[in-house]
């Protein structure tokens, strides 16, 4: 009985201290929530300090106190604290060596210990991460050769050595330091050799600091950098040393010249001429027969496309027989065939050289292009099978291709490819959650991104270690970069080999809805397409409001000025003294006007009204006097490159949409 009443007294005493612990700890597991949403606001009004006062207050207990040590410690580093900094990552790391966080809390923790001047633990750090990083350009490199600066000015040059030579070959990687990698290996004070002043001579070229660039090349053998001599002088305004360049140099130094600087060269050469462009371009060409250079494909091709189509098959023809490996030849190919099935109408001549392409040739530009028109070879032979055998696996190996989307209208029997619905709406329901499925994150991450998106942490997980434009568009497009976004997006699909569902997040990025309220009233209002206004949006300026093109056409819808104001005296829109065209609103309604006026103009034709919104009315009305063809062969027919192009380009986002969202 004693022990009893001892147990009971005991229990008396421990089940209230449990409860209270028990209450204290799930208050603290729902407090910090708040605490963490808090400072996540603070951080990203600058307010660092508030910052991690706020993130400090969630406990040991929460499933978010990882996450807070580590937004305490950028905190601290985004104040100058880094003793503060330091203390965080390292404990961060030791409690969480794994996270998804953990290489970009290293080379913070780095960095910090590089301001506090502790070089040693600082090098350390760096040279871990540099082993999970090789032949890429980072930037461990240059804090590393920063720290051996004092010490080993030989061992600080290799790492600024090894950083700018990685960036120059290198597509992938940060360029942050390329510039001050190279300023320091100027400054280091050490003999530099040949190759010094070549990697230095292309770094400042790449960042536009020519007179520093011709410092380093003009102490190099003019025979091994003719060509960046050249180019660096013309880039410079030193126009005059350039063309002597040239004409000295030309026919000693092109056969060594890079290939892709020598026709940059054959541009300038010919800018410098006082003819017109043709004048210039046969005065080229015979400069280069003249003397046998190198580079003469890049020639003739140039002088081809400003030539009559029956005076260039002839170049068109050599460029494809002289050079079938050069990357002008597929197009010349193209060419060839195109002249004999809509000039000649020769059919049988055309199939040969068709196939002739597609086994020569794989997966270049006009790849897609050739297959669909050897399909309709094939329907001009009467082989009805085989073309439609050609245009089935065109459309299930390119799904989002414009030939592929035109061979899948073709095979379903719909007629009216060019023809767009006024009466469809666009219906936004996905939120475009974070990529989960394209992310390769392990299942145990994906509860915690859910939580931080919910408490509006959109920015901690750019420090993940994800290397994925996914992923990377995801968090472009919720900064509200959305031209950045589009373009990863559009990036990472190309790159696919099996493209992925067209309702994707992949997708999904690539084609965003943004303005869809807009869109849709409009839409209604014109009588027009809203899948059509956004695909057209979408091209034109990637939903950048701001957007201003060289010719000064303006906002979303790439208004020009003066289009504009015929727009509102034609139809007496009533419109402020001073309006803003960049006001998404006001560009979409003085657009969608615009598109509307051509519309009636071209009696709701869509594909001439697309032709016009980019090459002019007036243009499209001489095509349509000279032409006599189908659809398809009026738009390879457009004479005007950025217009052919343009109206695939609007056709193939608008069947996309309504893919993606209809």
């Amino acid at each position: 009985m004693k022990y009893l009443r001892y147990l009971v007294i005991a229990l008396i005493i421990i089940i209230p201290c449990v409860i209270a612990i028990l209450i204290y700890n799930d208050k603290i597991t729902q407090n910090s929530p708040i605490y963490y949403k808090q400072g996540v606001d603070f951080y990203n009004k600058g307010d660092y300090q508030n910052a991690y006062y706020n993130f400090s207050k969630i406990k040991w207990i929460s499933p978010l106190y990882p996450v807070a040590l580590y937004k305490q410690a950028k905190s601290a580093q985004k104040v100058g604290d880094y003793l503060t900094a330091s203390l965080k990552y390292n404990l961060f790391l030791e409690k969480s060596p794994n996270s998804v966080f953990a290489d970009s809390a290293r080379y913070n923790l780095a960095r910090s210990y590089f301001y506090l001047k502790r070089y040693q633990e600082a090098k350390e750090q760096f040279l871990v991460l540099k082993t999970n990083r090789l032949n890429v350009p980072s930037s461990e490199d240059y804090y590393l050769g920063l720290i051996y600066k004092q010490e080993d000015k030989e061992q600080a040059a290799n790492y600024f050595r090894n950083y700018i030579k990685e960036s120059l070959k290198s597509d992938s990687g940060d360029k942050l330091y390329l510039l001050p990698c190279s300023e320091e290996l100027a400054t280091l004070n050490i003999n530099l050799t040949d190759d010094d002043k070549k990697i230095l001579g292309e770094a400042y070229y790449i960042n536009k600091k020519y007179q520093k660039a011709l410092e380093y090349f003009s102490k190099l053998p003019i025979s091994s950098y003719w060509d960046y001599m050249v180019i660096v002088n013309h880039y410079a305004g030193n126009k005059a040393i350039a063309r002597k360049l040239i004409e000295s140099g030309l026919d000693i130094y092109s056969s060594i010249a890079d290939e892709e600087r020598l026709h940059q060269i054959y541009d300038i050469y010919t800018s410098y001429m006082s003819g017109q462009k043709l004048k210039n371009w046969t005065q080229m060409y015979k400069i280069v027969q003249l003397k046998s250079l190198k580079g003469e494909d890049y020639v003739m091709y140039k002088l081809a496309g400003l030539l009559p189509r029956e005076k260039a098959i002839n170049l068109y023809k050599e460029i494809e027989q002289k050079y079938p490996d050069s990357n002008y030849a597929p197009e010349s190919l193209w060419n060839e065939f195109w002249y004999e099935y809509s000039i000649k109408r020769n059919y049988e001549s055309a199939q040969e050289l068709a196939y002739k392409h597609l086994k020569r040739y794989k997966n270049v530009n006009s790849t897609t292009k050739m297959i669909f028109w050897l399909a309709k070879v094939q329907m001009k032979l009467n082989k009805n099978l085989e073309a439609h055998n050609i245009l089935s696996k065109l459309a299930s190996k390119y799904p989002d291709d414009y030939y592929g989307l035109r061979a899948e209208s073709i095979i379903n029997k719909r007629n009216n490819f060019w023809t767009t619905n006024h009466l469809n709406q666009i219906i936004y329901k996905d939120k475009n959650e974070f990529p989960i499925s394209l992310s390769n994150l392990d299942i145990k991450d994906i509860k915690l991104i859910n939580t931080l998106f919910e408490l509006g942490d959109y920015e901690i997980w750019l420090d993940a270690n994800f290397n994925n434009k996914i992923v990377e568009s995801w968090f472009e497009a919720k900064k509200g970069k959305k031209s950045r976004s589009i373009l990863l997006a559009r990036d990472m699909i190309e790159e696919m080999d099996i493209k992925p569902p067209f309702i994707s997040s992949a997708y999904k990025l690539a084609y965003p809805l943004y303005w869809v309220d807009e869109i849709n009233l409009a839409g209604k209002k014109f009588a027009l397409d809203p899948f059509l206004i956004m695909a057209l949006i979408r091209e034109e300026s990637y939903f950048n409001e701001n957007a201003r093109s060289a010719s000064n056409a303006l906002g979303l819808m790439q208004l020009m000025p003066g289009t504009a104001n015929y727009i509102i005296t034609k139809f007496a829109i009533k419109v402020p003294q001073k309006y803003d065209m960049m006001n998404p609103r006001i560009n979409i309604f003085l657009g969608c006007t615009y598109l509307k006026y051509l519309e009636e103009r071209f009696n709701d034709n869509d594909l001439y009204v697309i032709a016009a919104y980019n090459g002019g009315e007036g243009s499209v009305n001489k095509w349509i006097k000279k032409s006599h063809a189908d659809n398809d062969e009026f738009i390879e027919n457009i004479p005007y490159d950025e217009t052919h192009n343009y109206v695939k380009k609007i056709f193939r986002s608008y069947y996309l949409y309504k893919k993606i969202y209809g």
